[in-house]
């Protein structure tokens, strides 16, 4: 039988981020660039809504970047 990790849990998110430190700081500016925008045009100007669209893909983008992470994580660790 192999002696591999059924149902193992990942590593913890903090690890992953730090792992990939520069990706995760483009991810935070550009979600505050775009908090920064909405915050100062008001809901009344089409750059408020508009900046929706860079707030929502980055934190789909920083999500799968993390899942891939930890799936790189676990495959590395079942060949020690």
């Amino acid at each position: 039988m192999r002696s591999g990790r059924h149902g193992a849990a990942r590593p913890p998110v903090g690890v992953l981020i730090q792992q990939d430190r520069v990706d995760f700081a483009l991810f935070a500016l550009i979600f505050v660039i775009a908090l920064l925008s909405m915050f100062f045009t008001g809901p009344g100007n089409i750059a408020f809504w508009l900046a929706l669209i860079p707030m929502v893909s980055t934190v789909v983008l920083a999500f799968r970047r993390i899942e891939h992470l930890s799936r790189l994580e676990l495959s590395d660790s079942e060949f020690l």
